[in-house]
């Protein structure tokens, strides 16, 4: 090979070496150039979508979300002292000083007064607390600040209904709370999610609100249930009335217009009827409505007792909660200094 050859050889190297470099710059400029595109469109995008929110995403906009989450934090400080006025915190036991104490209230609630000879309740009412008040069973001691929290709740609702006039509780029972998580889960049935379900149980706060959940079967008039339900409205322990269900014991309309008397006549046979007896009864049909039955039917104060089971939830949002060991530790640090 001459050194021509040699010189054109070298010149079409570096040109196609050259080219290729150029193919490079030129397809990545390209390609930079469509990504700016395709970033400008979604940011356009977005904006459009910003703009035609109700709030424009503005200095204005800004101003007035800073100030809806201000008033916001002050409605939920407010709600959650509002709702927490009832919590309580109770004094460290043990498994024997509970029992008695448990024995003595039980005793103290039975001599309420009410329907059932003089008194509130039948002899030996357990509460809901048949194990520990009338059996033999002693509390554990990892029981014992949720028996202590159970027993002041179910003594609470108690007391109201016995000052509100009930005349008889029937019945108490107690529930196992339903969870947060489960009420998601079980409005989510049919959804395939079953890790979020599991992660949100891991990061379950600590500080969620302690439940207590029983079914009070009791016997009342009328005033009483309706007194009732004002008094759990207006109690400074967060009550809630989850479900209740009441039927009369007997019809006090029905009995005061003769109803049964009726029915027990009509189901006699009729006999030969002679004149006179036709006569009577066309004067009794043709007697006016006003002079058959006359005066109150029934009255609300007298009314036959309807039987009532309630459902209650109540909620301690544990907002004492560590006070007593704050006081302890601060008893003992003076006992040190001394």
């Amino acid at each position: 090979m001459n050194k021509s050859k040699i010189i054109l050889a070298s010149i079409g190297g570096v040109t196609l070496v050259a080219s290729l470099v150029l193919a490079y710059l030129i397809w990545d400029a390209l390609s930079e150039k469509g990504e700016k595109t395709s970033d400008l469109e979604g940011a356009v995008s977005t904006a459009e979508r910003l703009v035609r929110l109700p709030v424009y995403p503005g200095p204005e906009g800004i101003k007035a979300y800073k100030e809806n989450a201000e008033t916001y934090e002050a409605w939920r400080e407010s709600a959650i002292k509002l709702a927490s006025a009832g919590d309580m915190a109770f004094e460290p036991t043990t498994p024997p000083a509970f029992k008695a104490f448990l024995v003595d209230d039980a005793r103290r609630l039975s001599s309420l007064p009410g329907a059932v000879d003089g008194r509130l309740v039948k002899e030996d009412f357990p509460f809901g607390f048949k194990d520990y008040i009338t059996g033999g069973v002693l509390p554990a001691q990892a029981d014992l600040a949720r028996l202590q929290r159970e027993w002041f709740d179910v003594s609470t609702v108690i007391e109201a209904l016995a000052k509100c006039g009930v005349g008889e509780i029937v019945d108490v029972v107690m529930k196992a709370p339903v969870s947060v998580q489960d009420e998601e889960a079980s409005s989510k049935k049919g959804k395939k999610g079953k890790k979020p379900a599991k992660a949100a149980k891991e990061e379950k706060p600590d500080d969620s609100p302690a439940v207590t959940c029983f079914t009070v079967d009791f016997r009342t008039r009328p005033a009483g249930l309706v007194n009732a339900v004002n008094e759990f409205i207006t109690s400074s322990r967060f009550i809630v009335v989850d479900d209740f269900t009441f039927v009369r014991e007997k019809d006090d309309i029905a009995d005061a217009l003769g109803g049964d008397a009726k029915k027990q006549q009509e189901a006699q046979p009729r006999g030969r009827r002679g004149r006179r007896g036709r006569q009577a009864e066309e004067e009794e049909a043709a007697k006016p409505a006003a002079e058959a039955g006359q005066g109150v039917v029934t009255d609300p104060a007298i009314a036959s007792f309807l039987r009532v089971s309630m459902t209650f939830s109540v909620y301690d949002f544990r907002s004492l909660e560590g006070g007593h060991s704050d006081a302890e530790a601060a008893d003992n640090n003076s006992e040190e200094a001394k």
